[in-house]
């Protein structure tokens, strides 16, 4: 891991992004009936995390809603960039779709100059459909109860206090990160192939700090964790105990991400806009809603022209922090 300025092909992104060029050039219709096969989703971390909850979750309502099968693919690895390249690099059919995150497609490219891929180039946006946010917790051996001891025995001992990830580059590195630097905390990343790993190698005592999603909360109910704060406006009613970053008295400090579906590059309109029609539904639904919140997060659909508009602030968020935090990952 380096830490440098961001290079000059953010504010290309970020250029691109704003005039909404991520959905441009798509060809106007498909060729033949589609779905003619059943639909590859593609999770690009391995299964556990929130991700591919809320992705099996969404498969599960758009293959009913397109009377065909919705396959999930768990390709983990390198911070999601195996799985996203995989997508970007499949025929533009429609029956190979990826669904991705803040992780690998707004701060893996701000932080990576040697990407397999290129996210404005190689794919085309077709909706958001929900927000996850994390929490900080630790195994109940360290000795702390609440954020402000956290960053107390971090700065008394030094070195002493590892957190782990799902992997480099993701949201739950850079928002830690930013913590450090807001906080003066003293806490080394402990980097793992996804959420699950990372979770467990906190419960199993191997590492003593997590920033994860919600979907931990039964562990933290449980006693295997112990929650400190939930990083949103208010607390989590999965975990009602646990105060929010506000109350620990970490002001202004956000830890969230959005998740999002995803085609190659040249995937035709008219499939793009009825998936998206349908991802933007399934997300006003109930019972979608229900599911997503159960893993701490909050349903919330954007058709495309809309999530092109939000990929373009979101951009423009991480690259202030990443600005800030000074770092790059370059292999």
């Amino acid at each position: 891991m380096k830490r440098c300025a961001c290079s000059a092909r953010t504010g290309l992104l970020q250029a691109m992004l704003a005039a909404g060029l991520l959905a441009a050039a798509l060809p106007a219709m498909s060729q033949g009936a589609w779905p003619a096969r059943p639909i590859r989703l593609i999770v690009p971390f391995p299964a556990g995390g929130a991700l591919d909850t809320v992705g099996r979750v969404t498969a599960q309502a758009l293959a009913e809603r397109l009377d065909t099968s919705v396959v999930v693919e768990n390709r983990g690895g390198a911070s999601g960039a195996i799985g996203v390249n995989e997508a970007a690099r499949a025929a533009p059919d429609g029956h190979t779709l990826v669904f991705a995150s803040s992780d690998t497609l707004t701060i893996l490219p701000l932080l990576r100059r040697n990407l397999p891929f290129d996210p404005v180039r190689d794919l085309a946006p077709v909706a958001k459909v929900a927000d996850s946010y994390l929490m900080f917790a630790v195994h109940p051996s360290v000795p702390v109860n609440s954020i402000r001891e956290l960053i107390e025995l971090s700065k008394a001992k030094p070195g002493s206090l590892r957190y782990a990830t799902p992997g480099n580059g993701t949201v739950h590195h850079m928002s830690f990160e930013y913590f450090n630097l807001l906080t003066g905390a003293q806490i080394s990343q402990v980097p793992f192939n996804g959420g699950g790993p990372a979770t467990a190698a906190v419960i199993g005592g191997h590492v003593e700090v997590l920033i994860t999603g919600f979907n931990v909360f039964k562990s933290v109910l449980a006693g295997q964790l112990r929650g400190l704060a939930v990083a949103k406006p208010t607390r989590s009613t999965l975990m009602p105990a646990v105060p929010s970053m506000a109350e620990s008295g970490v002001a202004d400090y956000r830890a969230s991400s959005w998740f999002g579906v995803f085609g190659p590059a040249g995937l035709p309109n008219d499939i793009a806009l009825r998936v998206g029609r349908e991802l933007v539904a399934i997300a006003a639904t109930p019972e979608f809603q229900q599911k997503v919140t159960a893993v701490g997060g909050d349903a919330g659909g954007l058709p495309r022209d809309e999530f092109v508009r939000f990929l373009a602030a979101e951009s423009r968020y991480w690259q202030k922090i990443i600005e800030a935090t000074h770092i790059r990952l370059d292999d």
